[in-house]
């Protein structure tokens, strides 16, 4: 399985990308899943029908879905509650569930609905040869792509922490007993804590793994996406998380700016992406018609 995450300024043309590359892969006989995770969905204007969170076959090979990411975010939100509840019901008479309404004004918080409904889709949809995400906005994707590796720091360093707090309490236990132990004792916050540290490294590796994941990063030719464009392609390499194309939307050729796009990457680890133009000038690209009629550069679907 193959994971496509289509990402660049607000307005560039992710979606109308995203739709065109799964519709004609899928024409190419592969099976493929698109997944809008942008808060303000356009595949199904795009694609002109009504969609869900419940993938919809559009086309031989090809189903499309829309994610609710405020649903994630009120289901990661009650099972935090019921998380609480459970390793801490010795505290039950503190009222500790009045403070749980406070969550859901948790910086991060949507940028975690996004990585849930991410592994969701990966999990349940593991079949497809591809999986296809249209993403939101810049800043809310390279938040969500950067979270698994924020999210492993934390948790190393939580992890540690508890594990003191373990000793030191064995420790007053041992003398509370005479020097007595007690085998077989778990602590469900540490066991928590694995779990977690597993699961996102898991999907670390996954987002750095070129022969698995990679970005398509579509971009207009203006100066205000090519600085965004630049600051995407850094973040990247960064997160060591690999570019495997750069789409120039509504442009027919190489302009200077594509020149200063191609020095961004020279310059980074991504020397050896491909540059692709689409030209879409005054063109609303809605349907499977036009879909299928547009035409694309030769190494549209590389």
């Amino acid at each position: 399985m193959k994971v496509i995450f289509f990402a660049g300024k607000g307005g560039v043309g992710k979606s109308t990308n995203s739709a065109i590359f799964s519709y004609r892969a899928a024409l190419s006989g592969k099976t493929v899943l698109l997944n809008s995770i942008d808060p303000a969905h356009n595949l199904h204007d795009i694609f002109e029908k009504k969609l869900s969170a419940k993938p919809k076959e559009l086309a031989p090979g090809l189903k499309v879905m829309e994610t609710a990411l405020s649903d994630w975010v009120k289901k990661y939100l009650k099972e935090t509650e019921e998380t609480f509840k459970s390793v801490y019901k010795y505290q039950e008479a503190f009222n500790l569930h009045k403070y749980f309404k406070t969550l859901r004004y948790s910086p991060g918080l949507e940028e975690y609905a996004v990585l849930l409904a991410i592994k969701d889709t990966l999990r349940r949809y593991a079949e497809n040869d591809i999986i296809v995400f249209d993403t939101p906005p810049t800043a809310l994707t390279m938040k969500f792509l950067a979270l698994p590796q924020v999210n492993l720091l934390w948790l190393e360093e939580l992890k540690k922490f508890r594990e003191m707090i373990l000793q030191k309490k064995e420790i007053i236990e041992k003398i509370n007993r005479g020097n007595k132990t007690i085998g077989g004792q778990t602590d469900q916050i540490l066991d928590k804590l694995n779990s977690m540290i597993v699961e996102n490294s898991e999907l670390s590796e996954m987002l750095k793994n070129p022969e698995v994941c990679s970005v398509v990063l579509v971009k207009n030719s203006d100066s205000l996406s090519l600085s965004e464009s630049a600051g995407i392609i850094t973040e990247l390499e960064n997160l060591n998380i690999p570019l495997s194309k750069v789409i120039v939307n509504k442009c027919d050729e190489p302009t200077s700016l594509e020149e200063e796009l191609r020095k961004h990457l020279d310059a980074s680890g991504f020397k050896n992406t491909g540059i692709s133009y689409l030209s879409l000038h005054c063109r609303e690209v809605t349907g499977l018609d036009t879909l299928r009629a547009i035409e694309l550069p030769e190494d549209y679907l590389d």
